[in-house]
């Protein structure tokens, strides 16, 4: 029974070592997972921006137009601040939109110089690369965006999915070495428990033996 229990501990021991060596899989996933789902959200949050500026375009609704652009801003600061990367994509759809109605929306707006310069000042945002839009602090400050703020923000949320990445994986490992050690006990439960029923039916069918053979000396003796 020793052994049985010495050889649960040891698959233990195995599974301890195989998920210290994996350790570094997890967060790589969970980064994917997330990077992933944040550009979906963006991709959806441009294309219905993209699909309401040009009903509020057709319909000729100035106002609710300049609301919408408010809302642009707003979400490229958000984008900004949760991934640079996501928000080129965002920025991009949304600057697509503006270049091929660009006469259109001038005719539009006329003289609103409000609205004109939201319209100017977006279509003006760097997106060539991550470095240039966190570099054109002229034409974010223009959007009442603050640059350095965003960039702090953006670093920050990507040290902390790295640290919840990273938390996961430990609390993952752990459980899978809980599980793996119940498994490997029960296992030897299971085999100890196996073992003394099969010593049992053992002794039963020896004893049994035994009774025939002292059944068949008395038989003898008596001259049966």
């Amino acid at each position: 029974m020793k052994k049985i229990f010495m050889m649960a501990i040891a698959a233990a021991a195995i599974t301890i070592t195989s998920c210290t060596g994996n350790k570094t899989a997890a967060p790589v996933e969970e980064e994917v997972d997330t990077l992933a789902l944040l550009t979906e959200e963006a991709n959806t949050a441009a294309d219905e921006m993209v699909s309401n500026l040009g009903s509020l375009l057709q319909n000729k609704d100035l106002s609710a137009f300049q609301g919408a652009l408010e809302t642009v801003k707003a979400k490229i600061a958000e984008f900004i601040g949760k991934n640079p990367e996501v928000a080129l994509g965002y920025i991009g759809k949304v600057q697509s939109f503006l270049k091929d109605n660009a006469e259109t929306i001038k005719a539009f707006v006329g003289k609103n110089a409000i609205v004109s310069g939201l319209v100017d000042n977006i279509a003006n945002i760097p997106t060539e690369s991550v470095d240039k839009l966190l570099g054109a602090s002229e034409a974010l400050g223009a959007l009442g965006i603050d640059t350095k703020s965003l960039v702090t923000s953006a670093a920050e949320n990507a040290v902390d999915a790295a640290v919840d990445a990273a938390t996961d994986a430990v609390e993952n490992a752990k459980d899978a070495v809980v599980d793996k050690a119940n498994e490997a006990v029960e296992n030897a439960k299971a085999a100890t428990v196996d073992k003394a029923n099969e010593a049992v039916e053992n002794a039963k069918e020896k004893a049994g033996e035994a009774v025939d053979k002292g059944a068949a000396a008395v038989k003898k003796g008596l001259g049966l």
